[in-house]
């Protein structure tokens, strides 16, 4: 059974997916351009509006979940229903600048344990032996999704994003991807 990879591609590829631009300062408004533009990436992640969405499955291994038959767009709804966010702060010192952020999503921890559960189950029960490759697989799929459905929301640790300027423009650190994704995928 492929469960551990799937796991992986699934998740990994739909939390990697955020980043933040480059932002134009201006001057004593830095905090607040800073402040809006992490509150419109987020809020992005809320509403899961089609382009977004698409953009997550980019991301993905969508023909791998479709071999389960499960929509990347229903997991990825699945997944981040419940997201939210607070901006902690934001502090601007100089050319440099750093907003700490707290989220809330599903627990990647609890859906990793109720999947471990649920693939526990079906190996257990013996009249998986006696279905079809098509039959299996859409049982595997049902029990992801189901497993998914069934994890509680939890918040991450808070993480910070450091910004620095060049001219009006604010950079964020190159870790910011990765440092959101590891918040999210250790709730």
């Amino acid at each position: 059974m492929k469960m551990k990879k799937l796991t992986a591609v699934i998740s990994l590829g739909a939390l990697l997916a955020f980043s933040l631009v480059a932002l134009t300062g201006c001057g004593a408004n830095d905090e607040q351009v800073i402040r809006e533009a992490i509150a419109d990436e987020l809020d992005s992640y809320k509403t899961l509006d089609d382009e977004v969405v698409n953009t997550l499955i980019a991301d993905m291994d969508a023909d791998e979940l479709s071999d389960y038959g499960i929509d990347g767009a229903e997991f990825i709804k699945s997944y981040l229903s419940g997201f939210d966010y607070t901006i902690d702060s934001v502090t601007v010192d100089g050319d440099t600048a750093e907003a700490v952020i707290t989220m809330t999503c599903k627990s990647y921890s609890g859906y990793e344990k109720a999947l471990e559960e649920a693939a526990t189950s079906i190996m257990e029960d013996e009249s998986i032996l006696k279905m079809s490759e098509e039959e299996v697989n859409a049982l595997i799929g049902s029990t992801i999704m189901d497993a998914l459905d069934s994890v509680e929301v939890a918040q991450t640790e808070p993480v910070t994003i450091e910004y620095t300027k060049s001219g009006n423009v604010w950079e964020p650190a190159a870790s910011t991807s990765n440092d959101v994704a590891t918040a999210l995928m250790t709730n």
